[in-house]
């Protein structure tokens, strides 16, 4: 190890709690200013609080514009950028609309709904603020849930008691009107330019398919609405051109199906269609915040950040499905803004190693870092040797993976980690799987394999692991190890597995097919299809498009493809970890891997239940909670591989 290296603090779980995330971004219309929430740790109250700043975007120092141990969130300026709307619980209970004027003032609040309000969006004159929430329920806490709809739970929320509705509120105040009415969720608003009408989403009113989602749009004054896409199954963040003729927006055509296009649309209904190549896909993160698509000022381009093998762009994509690459690299933009001409744009982005850079970029690629809210942070810790390593596959097809590595010469021992979906990709930089940069402190080499299934590879690269769970992609985890084997970096002996959500149900298919693995994570896995299917949030349509099949029509790939049906041939030593609240894999996916092994009697295991935590517990769940869940990751894995 190097001496600059040496004088540097290897990564801890404690780190967790010191490392500050942005949350949100926005660029006042003129393109001069840049908003942004700060999000930080508050150790003693184990939770979060999240304040306003805002920084020139010529440089200076960033200015704090909101205080307090409260949440402070989503940002939006005013048409003139005079004012911000923004959400808070300041005043306790659920979040509300508040109004700040950046020439000087206090904060006013603008809603005091009983549910709290969500995400504002600005009129086109500034004299309005559209936003979706949820409608008050009268229902005692305690009484009886009745259930007529699928899609009743989702991860985060439980299970529902009342539906959101698009509402309007004056922007100097005033009471907030609600605008639309109906059975399924509306949300997403986005204002005509004119300000007569607005776009939104809204869940379907057929109980079951609630959860496909369309675009709709409801005149102003007299609320009447009507929905204007039926193809696509899963519409969201509608945005209005500037010349009215189109509304674009984001989908997948087919339910279940998580990689999305741009799509476009007429206002008056009918005539949708996919603006893009359907082998190219808008990027998505657990961290990050899918902006609508921005419109440029002659309506025919709207700035998108797509995805291609794993590291995203800022792309100005036409009508017509041409593309104008805006930003490149190794890296993935998670977060978009722009000013009111789009000839300026300001993006969040991850490197390789680290989260929570802020730059800027003019629509001819001109681009400068305005911040790393971590750079200090940074500066003073030790980062592996990260890198895009490519593997020959299985099949002779080529894959990608995130590889790190330590100083130093190997073969080290080598920690295979799953990312989830399985349609999803490896997620780039702290503070992703703080467990990764622990290991490398201790010498491990670590890989993240985009096996077959993973997006941002084109359709039928994801669509090949459809009703081959398992048995096609971990053969190809398989042949990287041993690549990584032959060329002197992995310890052959010393291996280990992990992942959650799907990577959890590779970690849990893993044990009972090969015994090569000294130590397997689950977390939050699937491990019995059959059981997924029906209670978890969305296996009852992402289960059969990835089986290509209802349960009574391919029962057999639903009971051989669950890792359950071989768990009694494990002998590896298993962490499970599970959050009590996860309504997209539910705990009961635990338990019964928990159960069968323990019954087995071959395979040490041991079970971690995080009370409250949900599917997103590794990411943003309790601090504390998170602390220990990937401390415990890595102290597992080293200890059963020592």
């Amino acid at each position: 190890m190097s001496e600059a290296a040496a004088d540097l603090r290897p990564i801890s779980a404690e780190d967790i709690c010191s490392f500050r995330v942005v949350g949100d971004i926005d660029l006042s219309p003129d393109g001069r200013w840049l908003v942004y929430v700060l999000e930080e740790v508050d150790r003693s109250g184990d939770r979060y609080f999240s304040n306003l700043w805002l920084v020139a975007t010529d440089g200076g120092a960033p200015k704090q514009l909101t205080f307090g141990p409260n949440l402070n969130q989503s940002p939006r300026f005013s048409p003139d950028g005079s004012r911000l709307a923004f959400l808070s619980n300041r005043a306790g209970g659920p979040s509300q609309l508040y109004s700040l004027p950046l020439d000087g003032g206090e904060a006013v609040p603008l809603t005091h709904l009983k549910a709290g309000a969500g995400e504002p969006v600005w009129s086109p004159d500034g004299k309005f603020i559209a936003f979706s929430a949820k409608l008050a329920t009268e229902q005692p806490e305690h009484a009886p849930r009745v259930v007529r709809r699928l899609l009743y739970k989702t991860d985060g929320q439980g299970v529902q008691t009342s539906h959101s509705e698009v509402f309007v509120v004056p922007s100097q105040g005033g009471d907030a009107d609600q605008l639309t009415d109906g059975e399924g969720n509306a949300m997403e608003p986005s204002w005509s330019p004119s300000g007569d009408q607005l776009g939104f989403c809204r869940m379907r009113s057929d109980p079951r398919q609630a959860h496909r989602s369309d675009v709709w749009v409801v005149d102003r004054r007299s609320r009447g609405a009507h929905q204007i896409t039926r193809q696509v199954a899963h519409a969201s963040s509608p945005s209005w051109s500037p010349d009215a003729q189109h509304i674009a927006f984001y989908g997948s055509e087919h339910e279940g199906d998580s990689r999305r296009q741009v799509w476009v649309t007429n206002p008056s209904g009918g005539g949708e269609r996919r603006c893009m190549n359907e082998d190219r896909e808008v990027g998505s993160f657990p961290l990050g915040r899918t902006s609508p698509p921005i419109w440029t000022p002659d309506s025919t381009e709207v700035a998108v950040l797509l995805i291609a093998q794993n590291s995203s762009s800022l792309t100005l994509l036409a009508l017509d499905g041409r593309e104008r690459e805006i930003t490149a690299g190794d890296r993935q933009l998670t977060m978009l803004a722009s000013c009111k001409s789009a000839e300026r744009f300001c993006f969040l982005w991850s490197d390789l190693r680290v989260c929570g850079k802020i730059s800027t970029v003019t629509s001819q690629g001109e681009e400068r870092l305005l911040l790393n809210v971590n750079e200090h942070w940074e500066s003073e810790r030790r980062w592996p040797q990260a890198s895009i390593k490519e593997f020959n596959g299985r099949s002779g097809e080529p894959k990608q993976g995130l590889m790190l590595l330590p100083e130093g010469q190997g073969p080290w021992p080598l920690l295979v980690d799953v990312h989830g979906g399985p349609h999803s990709y490896v997620e780039y930089g702290f503070p992703y799987h703080p467990y990764w940069y622990m290991l490398v402190a201790r010498g491990w080499a670590v890989l993240s394999l985009n096996a077959s299934g993973s997006a941002s590879y084109g359709k039928i690269s994801s669509e090949k692991l459809r009703g081959r769970w398992g048995e096609l992609d971990l053969p190809e985890h398989l042949a990287a190890v041993d690549q990584l084997i032959a060329e002197g970096i992995a310890d052959g002996n010393r291996l280990a597995i992990a992942g959650k959500s799907y990577g959890g149900y590779l970690a849990a298919w893993a044990i009972g097919r090969t015994k090569r693995f000294r130590a397997s994570v689950c977390s939050a896995g699937v491990t019995n299809l059959e059981s997924h299917f029906g209670t978890s949030d969305s296996g009852y349509y992402v289960d059969p498009y990835d089986m290509k099949g209802e349960p009574h029509e391919v029962r057999k790939s639903f009971h051989e493809l669950s890792p359950i049906h071989d768990a009694d041939e494990a002998t590896t030593p298993t962490l499970i970890l599970h959050g009590e609240n996860d309504q997209r894999c539910p705990i009961g996916q635990g338990e019964e891997l928990f159960t069968a092994l323990m019954r087995a009697g071959k395979a040490e295991v041991e079970f971690v239940r995080y009370p409250g935590g949900t599917h997103r517990l590794a990411e943003t769940g309790r601090p504390s909670h998170r602390v220990d869940y990937h401390g415990r990751i890595a102290e597992f894995v080293q200890r059963h591989t020592s």
